[in-house]
């Protein structure tokens, strides 16, 4: 998926330039031109980068600053700050705001386009490190859940089943049973994700036709999108190479994220799925559904362990996916607006 850039300046020429400049450069672009939308575009957005004018009408280019560096939503995203002027208390006091960088107009393009380039770059390494930690955390936690939960639960479940089986049908306490039975169920279900998570592997990889993996997957949700009444769409790109993925591991993930595309349509809808390379020469997957969307202040928890909106389901889903995607080197992303729909996109090295 595109880097998303977010153009904040009062001087329409600046923004058709860095607008012109960007989507060149390969970025997909956002333009403000106040403080208020520049806030409101980056909490509903959430660009990957923000070039802020200091001088602009409604709200200056500091008071935005200091407002997105303070909301949860929206502080991580890197700032560059943009300005005329050449006083030394200016740039300090955008710094000491959460300002990331400081650039003085005019500025040289391709010098802008180098540290834009550097600053993502850095925030990728970032990302990938902070990847890394969360997963030797979900291995722990994985033998936590297994050593702790999976014995009693077992014990549990056996006797529900018992109980259930030896009560006569119009006995009250059968009902009870029965929902014992369905939560423990449910625990067996997080306990068996739990290992999943924790056992998964990246070995075994072979040369494999990503485009026949998707429809494997399709072929297995079937069901699902029946149910729901969902249109397939295939975008795809037939001039792709083969890719080394491990089979099993990478059909449980695209199982996964189609599942909760189709599951994300309530009544009819189209699910779209779109194969591309990106400008690194990276695979891109974009799935896409217009369902009824994820609140955003759910969207930065849905890679985080035991998280659901859903009534059924342990949570443990989409952190197993990343695993997946990360061991093979991989990144997912998720936008989505309530009520429109949601995009997943997963990016792959085309080699290794």
């Amino acid at each position: 998926m595109k880097e998303t850039i977010l153009i904040v300046d009062d001087n329409l020429d600046n923004v058709v330039l860095l607008d012109k400049i960007l989507k060149k450069s390969g970025y997909r672009t956002l333009k403000a031109y106040n403080g208020e939308e520049a806030v409101k575009l980056a909490r509903q957005e959430i660009p990957d980068l923000i070039l802020l004018d200091i001088m602009m009408p409604t709200m200056d280019g500091f008071t935005a600053c200091k407002i997105i560096k303070q909301d949860e939503s929206s502080k991580h995203i890197p700032i560059f700050m943009l300005t005329a002027k050449h006083e030394v208390d200016d740039k300090v006091r955008g710094l000491e705001i959460g300002a990331d960088d400081y650039i003085t107009k005019p500025f040289h393009l391709q010098e802008l386009l180098a540290r834009i380039k550097s600053r993502l770059k850095l925030t990728q390494e970032h990302r990938r490190t902070v990847s890394r930690e969360r997963n030797k955390a979900l291995n722990r936690m994985a033998e936590g859940v297994e050593h702790e939960i999976r014995n009693p639960v077992v014990s549990i479940g056996g006797f529900a089943r018992r109980i259930l089986d030896e009560l006569p049908e119009d006995d009250r306490k059968k009902k009870y049973a029965k929902i014992i039975l369905q939560e423990t169920q449910r625990l067996e279900r997080m306990v068996k994700e739990s290992v999943a998570l924790r056992d998964l592997s990246s070995g075994g990889k072979n040369k494999l036709d990503i485009h026949l993996l998707i429809d494997e997957a399709l072929t297995h949700t079937t069901d699902l999108k029946k149910q729901h009444r969902v249109v397939i769409e295939r975008k795809f790109d037939h001039n792709l190479p083969l890719l080394p993925l491990n089979h099993d591991n990478m059909l449980i993930a695209f199982i996964q994220l189609i599942s909760n595309g189709l599951e994300a349509i309530d009544n009819g809808g189209t699910l779209t799925i779109r194969t591309s390379v990106d400008n690194n020469s990276n695979l891109l997957i974009e799935i896409t559904d217009n369902g009824h969307g994820i609140k955003s202040k759910d969207l930065e928890h849905i890679f985080d362990p035991f998280f659901t909106s859903k009534m059924s389901g342990a949570g443990m889903g989409l952190p197993l996916t990343r695993k997946i995607i990360g061991y093979h080197h991989g990144t997912i992303s998720v936008e989505s607006q309530l009520g429109q729909g949601t995009c997943v996109t997963v990016t792959l090295p085309l080699k290794e």
